[in-house]
């Protein structure tokens, strides 16, 4: 692999890594949603709403 795959690798990996802990922290804060409420409201929402 080239240099720039490789950073590019390396910095998927990251955001990555950056999700899960960010994901595993709101969800200790707010145990009561499970995953896919929290999809529904913050990110999935543009699906279920599309016709």
């Amino acid at each position: 692999m080239t240099q720039s795959m490789m950073g590019l690798v390396v910095a998927l990996a990251a955001l990555l890594v950056l999700a899960y802990v960010f994901a595993r922290r709101y969800r200790h804060a707010h145990p009561e949603e499970t995953m896919s409420q929290w999809l529904d409201a913050h990110h999935m929402g543009w699906l279920h709403h599309r016709h």
